[in-house]
């Protein structure tokens, strides 16, 4: 209350990213009434469900605490910068109480800075942006938050990050898949070197049952400090086989087919359908909801986690691997699918590619997003509508592009296309399932025919393969040509 009698000449801040809908029902209905009635930020109809209030919280703040000619930056989701929830948010002129006065900002005073392409881009749920705006009083004119950005790309909190001058699409005007609503991004299973395994042969003479003897797997992609920490604590351990699970990434996943999974220990039983939580206990486990062996491994790694994790990073090793629930959803779903029985998966980077995955006990990584399907039908007219090069050139405008200027962050961008929900009683869309059907058929054989042909194949081998295979076979022209048909060409 003193702030907002006095006024200060600049705030700076972290608003709350909530949706309306993740808020207690009273405090929802004052929030809305002040985004659609006070503020006129309040944009509704089919961006009702993705409204937050951190747009609400900035123009709050300048219009409580901030002086005329004061200036404010916030950490807020990348989605203000384009997205349409944010379409009224990003004009700059705040109609406060209407009739009486106007509040009104400069967004342009000072580009605001683009941070989705920071690797690794996983310390918020979400790819993020700061915004930053003066405040121009009743009688200056606003200025929307349009045209340029500054991008930052390279490492986060490394001293080589580069700062470049970026355009950025308002995507207001596109709409908006059904499939945004499906479509969930996997579990944020990392530190890597912490849960994914090689099996080892065992040293003991005789080996209890249901036990396999695992080493740390390490990537080429770990990061400081996990590349070089010393792991032998977890080395040549014998683990129970009720924790290791099969678990897919971007690199287990090529056009219409997968390689084989990766494998992880995870701090849950195969067949629960919970992670045995305990806000107290190591790591946030109830280690008695861990098999023997398992309870060891936890706390160890737990241990490791605590020590070696960056200082800023409040979460315990549960609240990291679980993080907004991206691990317990796919548990819950796997004990009851509901009338969605089939997953397809598609990498959030890169080339959009999906498959569909055969084994529903298989875990997904956050390096793809899943959605479950009604039947194989849905499942295939989706393979075929994400594999197609005419998606990954329609949606290429929606994303951050790579050096070539092609799709790099795909995330949930492509459901800003018109795809339209399978319709088993539309003649096209059966027409497109069908196409995908075929075209995963073909890519299993050419997939098998590669596996005779070379002694390794690798992701970047399947894939390139797999795409020329499909762009010279008849069935990816057919897919090509309905697609085209399905979300315009």
């Amino acid at each position: 209350m003193a702030l907002s009698r006095a006024k200060v000449d600049v705030i700076i801040g972290n608003p709350p990213w909530l949706n309306y809908n993740q808020t207690a029902s009273a405090l929802r209905t004052e929030l809305r009434n002040q985004s659609e009635r006070v503020y006129d930020i309040w944009v509704g109809g089919r961006y009702a469900t993705h409204q937050d209030v951190a747009g609400l919280f900035f123009a709050r703040s300048v219009d409580l605490y901030l002086k005329d000619g004061g200036t404010i930056g916030m950490v807020m989701p990348h989605s203000a910068l384009q997205t349409g929830q944010y379409r009224k948010w990003r004009t700059g002129r705040w109609n406060a109480n209407r009739q009486t006065r106007t509040l009104s900002v400069d967004f342009r005073f000072k580009s605001a800075w683009d941070l989705e392409r920071l690797e690794p881009n996983t310390f918020f749920p979400v790819p993020s942006c700061v915004a930053f705006a003066r405040r121009t009083g009743e009688a200056g004119g606003a200025v929307a938050l349009s045209g340029g950005v500054e991008r930052w790309i390279g490492e986060a909190g490394s001293s080589n990050v580069r700062r470049v001058r970026a355009g950025i699409t308002d995507t207001s005007e596109a709409g908006e898949s059904s499939y945004a609503g499906y479509s969930r991004q996997g579990a944020v299973i990392v530190p890597r070197c912490l849960f994914f395994v090689h099996e080892t042969e065992s040293r003991a003479v005789i080996r209890a049952g249901q036990t396999i003897t695992v080493n740390p797997r390490r990537g080429s992609q770990d990061k400081a400090p996990w590349k070089n920490l010393d792991l032998s604590e977890i080395s040549e351990q014998t683990i129970e086989t009720s924790h290791v699970y099969d678990v897919h990434l971007g690199e287990t996943v090529v056009p219409y087919a997968t390689l084989p999974p990766l494998k992880a220990v995870l701090p849950v039983r195969r067949g629960d359908d919970s992670i045995p939580t305990d806000a107290n206990g190591v790591g946030g486990i109830r280690l008695g909801g861990l098999d023997r062996r398992m309870r060891g491994r936890w706390q160890t790694v737990s241990g490791l986690w605590e020590e070696n994790k960056g200082r800023t990073n409040r979460l315990n090793l549960l609240g990291q691997l679980d993080y907004i629930s991206k691990l317990s959803s796919q548990l819950e779903w796997m004990k009851d699918p509901g009338d969605r029985p089939i997953r397809v998966v598609y990498t959030s980077a890169g080339t959009p590619t999906a498959t569909l995955l055969e084994d529903n006990s298989w875990i997904v990584d956050y390096k793809l997003f899943w959605i479950a399907c009604k039947d194989a039908q849905e499942a295939n007219y989706l393979l075929a509508i994400i594999n197609s090069d005419i998606l990954e050139t329609s949606v290429n405008k929606y994303t951050t592009p790579n050096w070539s200027g092609r799709t790099r962050d795909l995330q949930k961008h492509l459901w800003k296309l018109p795809i339209p929900e399978f319709d088993a009683g539309n003649d096209l869309h059966v027409s497109v399932s069908d196409a995908g059907r075929r075209a995963a058929e073909g890519a299993a054989a050419r997939l098998s025919e590669l596996y005779e042909e070379r002694d390794r194949v690798t992701v970047t081998i399947a894939r390139r393969e797999l795409r020329v295979w499909l762009r010279g076979s008849v069935v990816g022209r057919e897919v090509e040509d309905l697609v085209g048909r399905v979300i315009g060409n």
